[in-house]
């Protein structure tokens, strides 16, 4: 998807990535809530973690960890948007747990396991990594634990409150072809990470009401 947004002579990713922030903010601005407010300031600090992950205008010179402030950006993202679903869950005094945040909890253990193997197995693997990868799955999966809770409570009010599960998913997965390529060297789903984030975040931003 990001061939398609290579304007002005910037790579498509860059420039995707802002519009997806200029999204959460007009819509916080057009219908100004703190829920709306968090919102944006997750997308803000996802756009950020791009920006130093796509290594921008050379920014691994100026920061050789460019990897792991990008990380440290988009794991903000992720408590970000915790607190945007759960300012949305406390409005409507919806509990936490509900079968919405089971599933996730099942993904999330699957995938630990599943890269947990794949790393041991692997000769000469940078753990520091591998830990750091762990991490954000925590992290992520807390986000997404939110926006699902909510997501599962709200469709009985408004069914399509789910689509937002749908964009954490749909992020969630964007994530996991990553961590498919950095820690078990399988990169042949590359290609569908600018597919299944930008989607993702549309989603859950549209869709936090």
């Amino acid at each position: 998807m990001n061939h398609y947004f290579s304007w002005f002579g910037l790579p498509g990713s860059f420039v995707l990535t802002i519009l997806l922030s200029l999204l959460a903010l007009v819509l916080a601005l057009l219908s100004p809530s703190p829920a709306r407010w968090f919102c944006f300031a997750a997308m803000a600090a996802s756009s950020i973690g791009d920006i130093f992950l796509m290594r921008f205008h050379g920014l691994e010179r100026i920061f050789p960890n460019y990897f792991v402030i990008g990380a440290a950006f988009f794991m903000l993202a992720q408590l970000l948007y915790f607190n945007t679903y759960r300012l949305l869950a406390k409005k409507h005094s919806y509990p936490f747990m509900n079968t919405g945040v089971i599933i996730i909890a099942v993904i999330a253990v699957i995938c630990l396991v599943y890269f947990t193997v794949i790393c041991a197995q692997r000769a000469h693997f940078d753990w520091r990594r591998y830990f750091l990868a762990m991490i954000y799955l925590c992290m992520i999966s807390l986000g997404s634990s939110m926006i699902f809770s909510y997501s599962f409570s709200h469709m009985h009010v408004n069914p399509f409150s789910l689509i937002a599960a749908i964009g954490a998913l749909s992020f969630l997965i964007s994530d996991l072809i990553i961590g498919l390529g950095l820690l078990a060297g399988i990169t042949r789903f590359d290609h569908l990470i600018w597919w299944f984030y930008p989607i993702g975040q549309v989603l859950i931003i549209l869709f936090a009401f």
